[in-house]
């Protein structure tokens, strides 16, 4: 789950140069943005591409609504259908998206300093998704102590080993098949860390100066995503083996990165940003996703997140529409706390209509339960991500200049 940012002016003057029989190096040091002329005052200037932002928000009420979807299954007298058919694919939706905007924000630094560009890139990483995961975490156990102590069992979580599976949560180890996760949602944050430690190596097989490379790279994303298709049904992604989801999230990672290496070219900076192309990306996204096979409809989403980024035209102005964007923003939150909703509201629901649910009353209870999250993730992003976040980097600013 990432910030979305761009720098549109400075792509296109990098893709009009890059056609035009530039040297390997030269390309490279182009598309990375140091080229000596100006790059690094450019890159002051980097602006949110909002659309990207609202999408990141789009896939985690996809999410959220999935499963609350299963929650009312639990109550109803019929089988009903989800509200968002296979909405955890939105999983893969993050990790190609932040792939292409860990390339769009430090790809720059990395290429300039080299290594020592990891240990501020982790810290901000860290800045970004450690203090929520620390805040839900604390939530939940706390949660599950008020609920043994009310009803007699822990309706959030079940038995743990103390201190280890709490500290394993703490430190976002529980998508890597380390502890028991406590908060279900959070295994991809995690898997997701795991493609951040490996951006410096990533980085230099995407962008490699030679060709051999970074195409060996391209086809070993795709092996690795092809590889968790086909050991499940219909070629689907949905796999609890940690070490399929890692894989999965690596790949569609590493697929992201060289969505923006395609949209920083000449070509696909010029077709890319064309409203029919974003239009027929979202288009193909959603007829697969009613096919329901996970692999296609992650294959659309570098294409989609490639041509919302470069877009300017109508497409992304409607996804920058304020209640979109609003729901980008606190997409982080609402996709880490939505979990601790599910079992409390169908508790809720038994105890006001011990009766099971016909199938439209409980498609009714799953889309309004969804919807019932988002103030509360308006909560915890206003309360706990900003303000921690902000904090976190004072103190990183006055450690590094201490």
């Amino acid at each position: 789950m990432t910030n979305c940012t761009a720098q549109p002016a400075l792509a296109q003057q990098r893709a009009n140069t890059i056609d035009q029989g530039r040297s390997p190096a030269a390309l490279r040091a182009l598309v990375l943005g140091t080229d000596g002329r100006g790059a690094d005052r450019a890159w002051e200037y980097m602006n949110e591409i909002k659309g990207l932002t609202s999408l990141r928000g789009i896939a985690a009420l996809a999410v959220v609504m999935q499963h609350f979807s299963s929650t009312a299954q639990q109550h109803a007298s019929v089988t009903i259908p989800s509200l968002v058919p296979h909405g955890y694919v939105a999983v893969d939706f993050f990790f190609v998206l932040s792939g292409y905007i860990m390339c769009y924000t430090y790809l720059r630094a990395f290429d300039r300093d080299g290594w020592k560009a990891c240990a501020p890139f982790l810290k901000k990483r860290v800045i970004r998704l450690l203090p929520l995961n620390v805040f839900v975490t604390f939530a939940l156990l706390g949660l599950g102590l008020l609920s043994v102590a009310l009803f007699g069992r822990n309706m959030f979580f079940g038995d743990i080993r103390v201190p280890f599976d709490v500290l394993t949560n703490l430190f976002m180890l529980q998508g890597l098949g380390i502890g028991k996760n406590l908060n279900g949602p959070s295994w991809s944050v995690s898997a997701e860390f795991i493609a951040y430690l490996l951006f410096p190596l990533l980085i230099a097989g995407a962008f490699s100066r030679r060709k051999a490379v970074w195409v060996a790279c391209a086809v070993l994303a795709l092996w690795g995503l092809l590889s968790v298709a086909l050991v499940n049904p219909r070629l689907g992604l949905g796999s609890e083996d940690p070490v399929f989801g890692g894989l999965r999230c690596l790949s569609e990672f590493t697929l992201g990165m060289f969505s923006y290496r395609v949209a920083q070219t000449a070509g696909g900076a010029r077709w890319l940003s064309q409203d029919r192309w974003a239009a027929l990306a979202i288009a193909a996204c959603l007829l697969l996703l009613l096919v329901r096979i996970d692999l296609l409809v992650a294959l659309t989403f570098p294409f989609v997140v490639a041509t919302v980024g470069q877009n300017r035209a109508r497409v992304g102005a409607w996804l920058a529409q304020p209640w979109l964007y609003f729901l980008g923003n606190i997409s982080y939150s609402l996709y880490l706390i939505h979990n601790a909703f599910r079992t409390p509201e169908l508790e809720l629901l038994k105890a006001l209509h011990p009766l099971p649910l016909g199938g439209p009353a409980a498609l009714v209870f799953a889309f309004l339960a969804s919807l019932s999250v988002i103030p509360f993730a308006w909560l915890t992003y206003r309360w706990v991500e900003q303000p921690s976040r902000e904090f976190l980097r004072r103190r990183a600013s006055v450690h590094a200049a201490a």
